[in-house]
């Protein structure tokens, strides 16, 4: 019976190619075999079979040994052994990529950064995330509810550390810490009614754009201006939130805004 494609596609994915994770899980399953048995147990062509089985023997994952009719044996080595010996492989790999694009990263930093774009949903948040985990002092917000429901974990996480957290909320329930709830009453709204949100991190690094939800496009900055300007405006809006906490003051902000805007449009 053939080995299930999922589990041909992750060894795959630890290095080896389709003809070789087929040749070593059907050895793993066999035992001990000759190469005609793992051809016909794995569906490689014969004509194939003792390149892919001297491959393995080379990589470390087979050892083979001459019969008294000459043929060769072929015995699987454990995967206990593959796995650690792939684990290792991987980590020390990742190790020396890591340190490599440090030194490359550390490169470009030298030049000045102002904006870059960040598409995609996921990209989106995983750069909010990573943001979150690197800050140490504080952080500051301003987001929408399904923004803030995929960022929760990593909102408290940096709360525990002592990093604190402070910013505006729009239709959040129970907010994390000194998160301010936004007011109801707002005239001038973005174009589409599009959710937004904005991550700064220790005032040095800055994702602002669309929320991911909208699977639109987000934007990266660590230029001063950029992060002053938007922190400056998340600290207006708690202010404000502050401000018109009873309907009156809240009535009298929505019309002076209103006025504005008319004013500029005439």
């Amino acid at each position: 019976m053939q080995l299930e494609n999922s589990i041909l596609d992750k060894l795959q994915r630890l290095g080896l190619n389709q003809y070789e994770a087929k040749a070593y899980s059907s050895l793993l399953k066999i035992g001990t075999a000759n190469a005609y048995k793992i051809s016909k147990e794995s569906g490689i062509p014969r004509a194939r079979i003792y390149d892919v089985m001297e491959t393995l023997t080379d990589r470390g994952l087979a050892m083979v040994e001459e019969s008294n009719e000459n043929a060769k044996i072929y015995t699987p080595v454990p995967s206990k052994v593959f796995l650690e010996k792939t684990r290792k492989e991987w980590e020390n790999d990742f190790d020396d990529v890591t340190n490599a694009l440090r030194e490359l990263e550390t490169e470009a930093n030298k030049q000045e950064i102002y904006v870059f774009t960040v598409k995609g949903k996921q990209n989106i948040v995983s750069y909010c995330r990573q943001l979150l985990k690197e800050a140490n002092q504080y952080v500051m917000v301003s987001m929408w509810d399904q923004m803030y429901e995929l960022l929760l974990p990593e909102l408290k996480e940096c709360q525990n550390r002592g990093c604190k957290i402070l910013g505006v909320g729009h239709n959040i329930r129970n907010p994390i810490a000194d998160m301010e709830m936004h007011h109801d009453g707002k005239y001038h709204d973005m174009p589409e009614k599009l959710h937004w949100f904005i991550v700064s991190a220790d005032g040095s690094k800055l994702l602002y754009g669309y929320s991911a939800e909208t699977d639109r496009d987000a934007f990266y900055t660590e230029d001063a201006s950029h992060i002053y300007l938007l922190e400056d405006y998340i600290l207006h809006d708690m202010v404000v939130s502050r401000l018109v906490s009873d309907k009156e003051n809240e009535e009298k902000l929505t019309s002076m805004m209103k006025e504005i805007l008319e004013n500029i449009k005439e």
